[in-house]
Formats: C-alpha cells, sequence, structure tokens
C-alpha cells in the first residue's frame, strides 16, 4: 500500500513538475513570439525610414530637374517609382506637377495634360489630406483649364482655385509660390466683365471678394520670402492696372535684375522686357 502511495506521489509531483515547465516553455515561447513581432515590426519601419530616406534624394534630383525645364526627364524617373507607400502623395504631387510644366511648354498648351494633373493632385490629397503641395498643383492645374472653359465653367473654377490655395497657404505659410497663385487670383477676379458676374451672381449670390491691393499684398509676401522674376513682373502688372506707372516701371526693371528659377520665368522676363518699351 506504502509503495502504491509512494508511486501516485511520484507521479503527481511529476504531473505538476511537467506542467510547471510547461507553463514556462509557453511563456518563453510567447516572449519570444512577441520579441520576433517587434523585430520584424523594427525591421519594417527601418526599411521604411530608408525608402523615405532613399527617395527623398529622387525627389530633390526630380524637383531639381523640373526648376531646368527637364519635363520629361522628370516624368520618367517618377513613372520608375510606385504610386504607393510611405510618401505616396510627394510622388502625385510630382506627378501633377510635371503634367502641368509638359502642358506648358507643348506647342499647343494641352487640356489633357491639365486634366491629368489635376487627376493626380487629387490623389495626393485623398492620400494625405495635410500636404500643402498638392492643394497648390490642383489650385495651379485648375487654373491652367480655365483658360479653355467657358464663362459659366470659369466663374465655378475660380471657385475651387482660391479654396485650395488658400488651404496650401494655411498648411504652408512660407511657400512663396502659393501666394503669386493667389494674387494672380485677385488681380484676374477684380476684373471680372460683365457677363462672369452675371454667372457668379448665380453660382455664388455675388462676385468673390476680389480686389488689386489684395494682389499687391500678396505679391509683397511672396517677394519677403523668395524674391522672384515671377512676383516682380506680376506686381509691375498690378500697380498698371492700378495706374501707378512709376512704381509699374520699377518692377519692370527690377525684373531683369533677377535670375531664372523656374522655366516659367523664362516668358515672364521677355515679357517684362517688351513691356518696359510699351509702357513708356
Amino acid at each position: 500500500m506504502k509503495t502504491l502511495y509512494r508511486a501516485a506521489s511520484v507521479i503527481l509531483i511529476a504531473g505538476c513538475w511537467a506542467l510547471l515547465t510547461a507553463g514556462g516553455s509557453l511563456n518563453q515561447a510567447n516572449e519570444y513570439s512577441s520579441g520576433q513581432e517587434m523585430v520584424d515590426n523594427d525591421q519594417e519601419m527601418a526599411e521604411s525610414d530608408q525608402e523615405i530616406e532613399g527617395n527623398t534624394v529622387v525627389f530633390e534630383k526630380i524637383d531639381d530637374l523640373l526648376n531646368q525645364g527637364e519635363n520629361q526627364q522628370a516624368w520618367e524617373i517618377l513613372q520608375r517609382l510606385p504610386e504607393n507607400g510611405p510618401d505616396s502623395a510627394e510622388r502625385l504631387w510630382r506627378r501633377a506637377r510635371v503634367q502641368y510644366e509638359m502642358g506648358q511648354v507643348a506647342e499647343k498648351k494641352s487640356v489633357k495634360r491639365y486634366k491629368s494633373a489635376e487627376k493626380y493632385a487629387r490623389a495626393a490629397i485623398k492620400n494625405d489630406p495635410n500636404n500643402s503641395e498638392s492643394y497648390k498643383w490642383l489650385a495651379i492645374a485648375i487654373g491652367a483649364q480655365s483658360k479653355y472653359s467657358g464663362t459659366k465653367e470659369q466663374v465655378r473654377q475660380s471657385g475651387e482655385i482660391k479654396k485650395y490655395i488658400e488651404k496650401a497657404i494655411e498648411l504652408n505659410p512660407d511657400d512663396d509660390i502659393s501666394y503669386l497663385v493667389l494674387s494672380r487670383w485677385h488681380y484676374k477676379v477684380s476684373a471680372l466683365g460683365g457677363v462672369a458676374r452675371t454667372f457668379a451672381k448665380v453660382i455664388y449670390g455675388g462676385v468673390p471678394k476680389a480686389s488689386l491691393k489684395k494682389a499687391e499684398e500678396l505679391l509683397l509676401q511672396a517677394i519677403e520670402i523668395h524674391d522672384r522674376i515671377a512676383h516682380r513682373y506680376n506686381l509691375a502688372k498690378v500697380y498698371k492696372r492700378m495706374d501707378r506707372q512709376e512704381e509699374a516701371m520699377e518692377q519692370l526693371r527690377l525684373t531683369l535684375l533677377l535670375p531664372v528659377t523656374f522655366p516659367e520665368e523664362v516668358s515672364d522676363k521677355e515679357k517684362a522686357k517688351r513691356k518696359q518699351q510699351s509702357w513708356k
């Protein structure tokens, strides 16, 4: 009997020990699994960071190419980058910019390119609603299309342009180009004709508030951030319409002293030279 009791005790102790050691093994397995997940997550984050860092260099190269007017080369590089990723919005708004720039230099400015630019900009916003560049290039793309739209559509588009460029400035108040775009909006809307004003009254209940004074203020803000040909040339146009002839001529003079910083300024500089003669 004692022998059976001892045997049962041994079996019970062994069973308990097995349970304890099994529990330890399970805990170790769980700890290993959790640790491995942390390692995997860290590795994924590191790979994502490396991808972003690598793409940042590529994006800088693309921006340099665009500023030099090398649109096709910039587009080819962008096409090799996947649209999905941790920095998809950065890729998408640059696609929008390339399409816009290609439309600008086409023999017959391409509305199709501008629509494509709008599509990419909207996709960028959907991907990252807090990226100021996406809103800026959406406003620019819509503005480019408006030149080929009917009066009613132009009025509708003008509301979108204002909304998106103001959002870009809200997100990044240090971007001088956004102030330039908004100043152009004020310059154009302040000169709306009778038909456009009628449509504006129907669509908005009246003409959106715009003034040459506000256009001037925005351009002066832009110049304070980065003095460029585009800002000085557009300020000259504002002063001319305000009948401030001497100031307009001074801005033309300053325009011609500045270096080109992006392709459209080549045209602005040529126009400034011609206006120096015609405005005398």
